[in-house]
């Protein structure tokens, strides 16, 4: 009986997972501004994509395309991610391996970017193993990321540089938003 049960959760296991990875109505925009619609494979990126895979028709066999070639690309009522030459700090959050240095220390990268909020002020986000960061920018203001980093201030102490919440405080000032509101905010997506 428990062979029985135990291959049949193996079963359902496996072809959940080979369930979850199929190619979904989407669409990706090109270098020259042109919208395909087409069929993306979705495998629900637990990583930022640097590449993805299409179909125009069901029967067509896979196409990959990679992010230089793609400003942006979406899976309809799933996900959206656009492209962005982007400041990026990749600071750790592992205490072995932090710094003293309180300001971030950016490289310039490019990335698709998932898009998590979009209107007059946007927000997306960044995933790398561990890493995981947050950008925004406004009708105004082109893309930044969200500053927080954790650092040393002595072997066994470490702080953090909060400069997320000033940012956004800053940037998104109305009536609706007050500093309090601004300062219970977390580095973190809230599912």
């Amino acid at each position: 009986m428990k062979n029985k049960l135990f291959i049949c959760l193996l079963f359902l296991l496996s072809f959940q997972t080979y369930s979850q990875i199929i190619f979904e109505k989407g669409y990706f925009v090109d270098n020259n501004d042109k919208k395909t619609t087409c069929l993306i494979k979705n495998v629900d990126w637990s990583n930022n994509p640097t590449e993805i895979q299409y179909k125009l028709d069901e029967q067509d066999q896979p196409i990959n395309i990679s992010i230089a070639q793609i400003k942006a690309f979406g899976i309809d009522n799933h996900s959206k991610y656009e492209r962005f030459t982007v400041d990026i700090d990749k600071s750790t959050q592992v205490i072995s391996n932090m710094t003293y240095e309180k300001n971030p220390e950016f490289k310039k990268e490019t990335s698709l970017l998932k898009v998590l909020l979009e209107g007059k002020a946007s927000l997306f986000e960044y995933i790398s193993g561990n890493t995981k960061r947050y950008f925004f920018k406004t009708d105004s203001l082109s893309i930044n990321q969200l500053v927080y980093k954790s650092y040393k201030t002595s072997e066994v102490q470490i702080a953090q540089n909060n400069q997320y919440k000033q940012q956004l405080w800053m940037t998104l000032k109305c009536d609706n938003i007050t500093t309090n509101d601004v300062e219970k905010l977390s580095y973190k997506k809230i599912v």
